[in-house]
């Protein structure tokens, strides 16, 4: 279940002078106008180690770039399924055609989950994923030394119809996840693209997975897996304004050692309209809807109700398309259009009255 989660720990720009230990303020994360690029490589060089506590200097200079993901930074209420993720300030989409939505305040930035494509074995689906309470992905002040303790519980809940469970009404999926974080080194690091000043981070994550399913109003427990821990270290930096995790070496029972890597940095790129725009009519409605989508474009396009249930689906949509939106209740709904390889490229709101 955490396939697309894994970037989580990706997310800030920190423009302050680089010292031996750098502490990290609210004030210095600003992520919005960031392109970035981050690299995975799950076959490392015997010389990529964590190392010891305290100051350190590490030569990461041999990792590879065996895929790599692209990441684009929005205010959330830029992005198609803001209100899915109460409280969500920002939103980062991804090559993989997940949305992360997070919260930034004085005290952490935190992910309060994701919609996107979610790996159930052996299905992939499009839903939503929320953490309760939100995830911490960095605490303010960040420091040498630090380290505090969480629990959060991930879940998603899909009709029964959705993951070939026809006689549920509903499958919720959930992860229990207990953290503990704690800085505990700071030196150089050294990976293929520079030499940067960082705090590195240790992360020990103890998860254990549920599956339930709803039917005639009972709950019924499917599944649940036996706990397994993951160990996370990552190197934080603010040296020429870059302030993400410049590396993410991952420990895990499931998919062995791996490490995810900044490969390149683009600020000052952001652009609101970074979605295509198209029209739809009327609006509010009851009977049907008119897209007007891009010339030219071929694609799906998505009915979404307010909790990110799949309501309705129109494939090979091109052109002037009309959906019958007859069998929905009165409410607010998206409508959204995805790409041939099901990215989401474009979005709209509308209202159904009854």
């Amino acid at each position: 279940m955490k396939k697309f989660f894994q970037f989580f720990s990706f997310l800030a720009l920190l423009p302050i002078a680089s010292q031996a230990q750098i502490t990290i303020q609210a004030s210095d994360v600003n992520p919005l106008g960031v392109f970035a690029t981050q690299s995975k490589d799950t076959t490392l060089d015997a010389t990529i180690t964590p190392g010891g506590t305290g100051e350190q200097t590490w030569d990461f200079s041999a990792l590879k770039a065996q895929t790599t993901d692209s990441l684009k930074f929005y205010t959330a209420d830029q992005t198609p399924y803001a209100s899915l993720f109460p409280g969500a300030n920002l939103a980062a989409t991804l090559d993989s055609t997940a949305i992360i939505y997070l919260v930034k305040n004085n005290d952490k930035i935190a992910s309060l989950g994701t919609f996107g494509s979610l790996y159930i074995d052996p299905l992939t689906i499009t839903t939503g994923f929320t953490y309760t309470p939100a995830q911490t992905l960095i605490k303010f002040p960040m420091e040498y030394g630090q380290t505090y303790t969480e629990s959060v519980v991930g879940s998603a809940r899909v009709t029964g119809a959705e993951v070939q469970y026809p006689v549920f009404d509903s499958v919720l999926y959930r992860t229990f996840l207990s953290r503990t974080v704690t800085v505990d080194a700071y030196g150089e690091l050294t990976t293929p693209i520079g030499v940067f000043d960082v705090l590195r981070t240790t992360e020990v994550e103890v998860s254990l997975d549920t599956i339930t399913g709803l039917s005639n109003g009972v709950w019924h427990q499917l599944f649940v897996t036996p706990a397994k821990t993951v160990t996370t270290n990552n190197w934080w930096t603010n040296q020429n304004g870059l302030g993400f995790p410049v590396v993410q070496y991952k420990v895990s029972p499931e998919t062995g050692t791996s490490a995810l890597w900044l490969n390149e940095l683009v600020s000052g790129i952001h652009d609101s309209q970074n979605f295509l725009k198209f029209d739809i009519s009327p609006n509010p409605t009851s009977s049907f809807l008119r897209a007007k989508l891009p010339d030219g474009f071929v694609g799906q396009l998505v009915v979404l109700d307010i909790n990110g249930r799949m309501m309705l689906t129109q494939s090979n949509a091109s052109g002037e398309t009309n959906l019958n939106i007859q069998s929905l209740q009165a409410g607010s709904f998206i409508l959204v259009l995805q790409d041939k390889k099901g990215k989401v490229v474009g979005f709209e709101r509308f209202e159904v009255v009854r």
